[in-house]
């Protein structure tokens, strides 16, 4: 993939996020308006257990992410992904079934229905990790599009029409869409590389050879996973379902950020497959960095819409404002050092240092607790463990050196952003925070505003062209 590539596939991407942005928006704020606290508590625990489902298929997936990595499509030939498709179906069909009966016996509805899932999630997440490794991202974009267009279509029906109030209907409807969407998705890929029709076929082997590739992948992905949900299960654990509710409402709200994010983090993993010089990795870095102070402004318009729209959740301000500042950390650790780490093969290095952070995260978590008994204190858990991770990965890549001004930069960002969140209202700190953006980047990063300013004069030349 050349830079121009790389740059498509962002574009297709964030084409896509924007249309699922307002699917989200309205998901996001529906819930929350029009049901009640015990009934979107249960809908956020159900979201809670099904991030965990990815662990069920035991690193097959990431597997296959690895190994069809950086190829394309059309080099793949259509028995291998059939195989590949059919053995993963017959396997996660095995452990849906044990999850079922497990979460049957535990008597957790919420539970039950998320094992129910487990099938056709892993399977969907199959589909987007073929093809975010194959660099096929309008399809890739395509998928999420569905997803969160038809969960939101079910969301306003159960609203709008049904009127109801009954988390277990919301529950059926994702679980059948899941499915709706596995057979829709099978049948396209079918269609496109000219499979035999449906027949179930398992292979051993590549069960072993994806499972034992891309165990340590998982098993970080896992540890990414519980660390950027473990909060909500201290929150859940320790303080009930109320503040549970108001602090997965803040999360989902953090979850906007994907937006932007996504077409990113997507990207640079099928590219830095193809390219590793270390003078593009460390320019691409400082634009993920100027990128990530700015994409966190997005908690001011969500401050506003509390202020105005959602009084019931204004206590959850504070904890959105930390979870966003924790996004400046993260999103230069997802989209540079996890996809560096997953293109030079060193899943172990990944793995390690995530072990350490999941650890430092726990006792962050019971320190601050310990320190403050309020929702807020896990939040403060999640920045500082954000900030310590990013530290770590800086370890493994000491070819890519910082200098002070991007710590400066990365530090000051964080402080003003915080300042301007808690001590004014939303549309003052916005344009306060803007403007000291704007004065430290030409400060610190020269060159990234000019990479920009050039890239803008040659869309808006493109477009008079037109």
């Amino acid at each position: 993939m050349s830079i121009n590539g790389l740059k498509r596939g962002m574009l297709q991407i964030l084409i896509a996020n924007i249309l699922n942005m307002f699917f989200s928006i309205g998901t996001n704020f529906l819930l929350p308006k029009f049901l009640s606290i015990e009934s979107y508590s249960q809908i956020k625990t159900f979201q809670l257990y099904i991030t965990y489902a990815a662990v069920l298929h035991f690193g097959y997936n990431d597997g296959m992410y690895l190994k069809f990595g950086g190829k394309s499509i059309e080099a793949i030939p259509s028995e291998e992904i059939q195989t590949s498709i059919s053995t993963l179906r017959i396997f996660q069909f095995f452990i849906t079934v044990c999850t079922t009966v497990f979460a049957f016996f535990v008597r957790d509805k919420a539970l039950w229905m998320a094992a129910m899932a487990t099938l056709p999630l892993n399977l969907i997440a199959y589909f987007k990790n073929f093809y975010q490794a194959t660099g096929e991202f309008k399809k890739y974009s395509r998928i999420m599009n569905m997803t969160t267009g038809l969960t939101f279509l079910i969301n306003l029906c159960l609203i709008a029409v049904v009127r109801t109030d009954n988390y277990l209907l919301y529950l059926i409807g994702y679980v059948v869409l899941d499915f709706a969407l596995c057979f829709i998705l099978e049948y396209s890929l079918r269609k496109a590389k000219h499979f035999s029709s449906f027949r179930l076929r398992f292979s051993w082997k590549e069960l072993k050879d994806n499972i034992s590739s891309g165990i340590l992948l998982l098993l970080g992905n896992f540890s990414s996973q519980l660390l950027t949900s473990m909060d909500r299960w201290f929150v859940k654990i320790l303080l009930g379902s109320f503040s549970f509710a108001q602090y997965a409402f803040a999360v989902s709200m953090e979850n906007f950020l994907n937006v932007a994010i996504t077409p990113i983090s997507v990207t640079m993993y099928n590219y830095f497959c193809r390219h590793d010089a270390v003078d593009d990795i460390a320019r691409i870095r400082e634009w993920i960095i100027a990128f990530a102070s700015v994409i966190i402004m997005a908690a001011f318009p969500v401050k506003f819409i509390l202020e105005i729209f959602l009084t019931q959740y204004l206590d959850s301000i504070n904890i959105i404002f930390l979870l966003f500042a924790a996004q400046a950390f993260y999103v230069i650790i997802k989209s540079v050092y996890v996809n560096l780490y997953k293109a030079r093969k060193i899943q172990s290095k990944y793995f390690s240092k995530l072990c350490i952070i999941v650890v430092v995260a726990f006792v962050f978590n019971v320190v601050c607790y310990g320190i403050y008994h309020v929702k807020e204190s896990f939040a403060v858990g999640t920045l500082l463990s954000s900030i310590v991770w990013f530290f770590l990965c800086n370890m493994d890549f000491k070819e890519i050196p910082y200098s002070p001004r991007h710590y400066v930069y990365i530090f000051a960002e964080v402080i003003v952003f915080l300042f301007c969140g808690a001590f004014f209202p939303a549309i003052t700190g916005c344009l306060i925070y803007a403007a000291a953006t704007l004065v430290m980047m030409v400060l610190f990063l020269p060159k990234s505003v000019n990479a920009f300013w050039a890239a803008g004069k040659s869309i808006l030349s493109k477009y008079k062209r037109l």
